[in-house]
């Protein structure tokens, strides 16, 4: 009769680290560096030794990856005067550590698999419980308007169409175009109720749901996602796949994050690429919308050949509302190996610091559980939550503006240079509402304007009126914008609306944009003089005024010539 045995996991555990050890070459002191001496162990799981596992020193930048048989070599100071912390992760599996002193030639780490399954009836855990221990990272979150996006006012009012007021059939409105239709809003401004197992669909009622554990993105929701994928079945074409848990015993909380090096009995962590990566924002910074039927649109009046297969969203059946993550994509694709910009990523600068933050951190917990728990770690390894949008520091950094100017036979003529420098995607992006204006003034000496003979004027919905109240049109200058038009030919339509891009002037990555304009000098032996202004303009002034809504223009740079 054959026999079969049972190990416990710590009797395999033995039994592969001692088979190991035998095969394991050792490296003599003499070999090793000044002042050096190095930490080797194995990195095994229940399954058998784990390969290509990040292997360092808690708070290192520098890391190492098993090899075939999970054996690793760390080095570190000659002399400790205590233990050190050697970590492990992967990918795929929760992360682990041990403690060793230098010299030590048995350091090993046991990794155990994630779940395999999701759990959708799992209850977000509210973002004041991760403020205990991350008080810092929560204070810059709660301030973005990331930690907010199911409260938004503006986005419950195109939603309800109300006011800022409360007031009903002010403006346009989701659920008066669309009665008895909730839309796909929470998908993205109330995720982790869209996500729960008999969660609001409804962003309204979301607000008020029990599946709803903040008003905006949460901490918990954003690290319960395990990867990203593509697919054809939500409006941002992409889908976040979820790892919900709850731990068997114990108040450990299960969570995905960039670290492969925290450990600790809060939190139960697992290293995952994907926080690093571009496609983690596009499951929300993404939008299309599908024309009923065999509805189909001209692209090819408004987009290149080349932009339209950057944007990867199907047929002319499809509209690009939002393509930002589509834009960065294109971008990074199009860059030669050696760019200085190759591989720059969107949280490379939504989520980095700022002078205004000064003294950056050196870790990413506060208080009593720094003490227990803290890994002191270089700033540049810090990701700070503050998640900057349209911001002037982020506008500024964007575009450039450069004006010349030329004066012959009476005439004056100015060329105005706007440069896409730092925008990793189209500048404005996101929503189309959003503008960024070229306001152009030429005038005598004494401040008289001068009658314009050539050049762009600025479109009535960017305001009739007074200069000084932010009303521009007629005035010379340019509007970079995505215009979304119904199939009556109204412009600026919402996106529910919208059967085509009426046209898409927003400024392309590392583009220029040259304006001409010319004027007429009546006076020959006057000296005249040009002023240009580039601002930002969140949402139409038009909406603004009938939804009640506090508008506030930017001013991004300003020349003078």
């Amino acid at each position: 009769m054959r026999k079969t045995f049972f190990f416990t996991k710590s009797v395999y555990f033995i039994v592969v680290l001692a088979a190991t050890q035998l095969i394991m070459p050792m490296r003599s002191w003499s070999s090793q560096k000044k002042n050096v001496s190095v930490i080797r162990g194995v990195v095994a799981s229940q399954y058998g030794m784990v390969k290509d596992a990040r292997v360092r020193i808690a708070g290192s930048k520098d890391f190492t990856l098993t090899d075939i048989n999970g054996r690793f070599t760390v080095e570190t100071p000659l002399f400790s005067g205590r233990p050190i912390k050697i970590t492990a992760g992967k990918d795929g599996w929760f992360n682990n550590s041990v403690n060793a002193i230098p010299g030590n030639f048995d350091a090993n780490i046991m990794l155990y698999p994630i779940p395999a399954n999701d759990n959708p009836d799992y209850r977000f855990i509210s973002p004041a419980v991760c403020a205990r221990c991350h008080n810092t990272l929560a204070k810059y979150w709660d301030k973005s308007k990331m930690a907010h996006t199911t409260s938004n006012i503006k986005v419950l009012n195109m939603y309800k169409g109300t006011d800022a007021t409360g007031q009903k059939l002010a403006g346009p409105g989701f659920k008066i175009d669309n009665p008895g239709q909730d839309g796909s809003c929470v998908s993205c401004h109330a995720p982790s109720a869209a996500v729960s197992r008999g969660g609001a669909t409804d962003i309204e009622s979301a607000l008020w749901s029990p599946k709803t554990e903040w008003d905006g993105v949460s901490c918990d929701f954003c690290h319960k996602i395990r990867k990203v994928i593509k697919t054809r079945n939500t409006p941002s074409l992409f889908k976040p796949l979820m790892r919900r848990q709850t731990p068997y015993q114990g108040n450990s909380i299960l969570i995905f994050g960039p670290y492969d090096d925290v450990v600790n009995p809060v939190m139960s962590a697992s290293h995952s690429p994907i926080f690093d990566k571009g496609n983690y924002c596009a499951t929300c910074h993404s939008q299309v919308k599908k024309l009923d039927g065999k509805t189909t649109w001209d692209r090819n009046k408004v987009y290149s050949d080349a932009e339209w297969k950057g944007f990867d969203i199907g047929d002319d059946s499809v509209i690009p509302v939002q393509t930002t993550y589509q834009e960065w994509k294109s971008w990074q694709t199009g860059l030669a190996p050696g760019d200085s910009n190759k591989g720059k990523k969107c949280q490379d600068c939504h989520m980095s610091w700022r002078k205004a933050m000064l003294p950056y951190d050196n870790y990413i917990i506060d208080g009593q559980a720094r003490n227990m728990w803290g890994t002191k770690r270089d700033p540049g390894n810090i990701r700070p939550h503050q998640f900057d949008g349209g911001t002037k520091i982020q506008l500024k950094t964007a575009l450039s503006m450069e004006m010349e100017g030329k004066i012959n036979d009476g005439i004056l003529d100015i060329n105005v240079f706007i440069t896409n420098t730092n925008g990793g995607h189209w500048v404005p992006t996101g929503d189309p509402a959003r503008s960024v204006m070229l306001v152009l003034s030429a005038t005598d000496s004494k401040g008289r304007p001068l009658k314009k003979l050539k050049g762009e004027e600025l479109p009535a919905w960017t305001g009739v009126g007074k200069i000084e109240n932010g009303d521009y049109a007629g005035l010379p200058g340019k509007i970079f914008s995505k215009v979304l038009k119904d199939g009556k030919g109204n412009i600026n339509v919402p996106f529910w609306r919208a059967t085509a891009v009426a046209r898409d002037t927003r400024i392309r990555p590392k583009t220029t944009v040259t304006l001409k304009y010319r004027f007429k000098i009546e006076d020959p032996d006057d000296e005249p003089m040009a002023e240009a202004k580039l601002i930002y303009r969140p949402f139409m002034k038009s909406l603004a005024q009938i939804k009640k809504w506090e508008s506030k223009d930017i001013l991004i740079t300003e020349s003078a010539w």
